[in-house]
């Protein structure tokens, strides 16, 4: 219970009528010779800034909604945060407009879609899924990782890692972290950048029972490599080797009469993909047959 005039909030305890008309006369005594006809005005009025606060309320979580959604979609087409702003946001004014009216415009203009809204937007998405990954991986007690390190069109080093855990029945495998390497690649950095990592996110090697890497000197050196320094920690830890890198080797060591074929192979399909006009042919031939594919991939060691 509240006052109509003041708004002060009443204990149950006042209710009763002379305290009511103690605090009527006390604090509101310009009002004592008002009639109900006035508080009852003065109650509905207050209910009706209630219901407008609260319809406001309600479409200002309409309008955050709609901005998530909006991040998210961008997120996943990988395209700038100024998109939103520029061209989404517009054409669906524009589309809006035509369709339902000036009214249903300004009800999009409420939702935010600046570049630096839709960078938080994607950052908080970001963090809600990692602390969801964390939280799963701490409650299933045993994962495995898969480690990677490449450098991109840039130069910079990264550090890709994939994890793969229980999920109540299900075994399901995600993206766990990418991080740059600042300086070095040797496998004591390798192993400083994973495991400050897991210390983040509260999780400990005793927990990875497998780890997948490539061949590289880094990771599979005996005394600094990146498996050396995990299986100080978890002597048990299975290691492998990844399984594509294998298929790579593989190849490498066939025998003489199908090293032949697959040489002669990749010759055909290099020589399509590193000419332009051969290309095109190329697609235009599969296309006429029906294939599911129309472009080839350059083989290189």
């Amino acid at each position: 219970p509240e006052c109509v005039v003041c708004r002060e909030k009443l204990a149950n305890a006042n209710m009763v009528p002379s305290k009511l008309k103690r605090h009527l006369e006390t604090k509101h005594p310009f009002h004592v010779q008002r009639n109900l006809a006035y508080f009852k005005r003065a109650r509905d009025l207050n209910q009706r800034q209630q219901d407008h606060l609260l319809d406001c309320v309600k479409v200002s979580e309409k309008a955050m909604e709609a901005s998530y959604m909006l991040a998210e979609l961008i997120a996943k087409q990988k395209k700038p945060h100024t998109i939103a702003e520029t061209l989404i946001l517009p054409a669906c004014k524009q589309i809006v407009g035509v369709m339902l009216g000036p009214d249903a415009t300004n009800e999009l203009s409420k939702v935010s879609s600046s570049d630096n809204t839709i960078k938080r937007r994607i950052d908080d998405m970001s963090e809600d899924i990692e602390q969801h990954l964390t939280e799963k991986l701490q409650a299933s007690g045993r994962f495995s990782l898969q480690i990677d390190e490449s450098t991109d069109i840039s130069g910079a080093a990264q550090l890709l890692a994939n994890v793969r855990y229980v999920d109540a029945d299900s075994i399901k495998e995600t993206f766990f972290f990418c991080k740059e390497m600042e300086s070095h690649t040797t496998g004591e950095e390798i192993f400083r950048v994973t495991n400050n990592y897991l210390k983040e996110s509260s999780l400990t090697w005793n927990m990875c029972v497998s780890l997948c890497t490539d061949g590289a000197a880094s990771m599979t050196g005996r005394v600094k490599g990146f498996i050396a320094k995990v299986r100080a920690q978890n002597p048990h830890i299975v290691t492998n080797h990844c399984i594509l890198h294998r298929e790579a080797l593989v190849a490498k060591t066939m025998a003489p009469e199908l090293t032949e074929v697959l040489s002669q192979a990749v010759q055909m399909v290099n020589y399509i993909k590193s000419r332009p006009l051969k290309s095109r042919l190329f697609s235009q031939l599969c296309a006429e047959m029906g294939a599911d594919h129309q472009s080839l991939i350059l083989h290189t060691e």
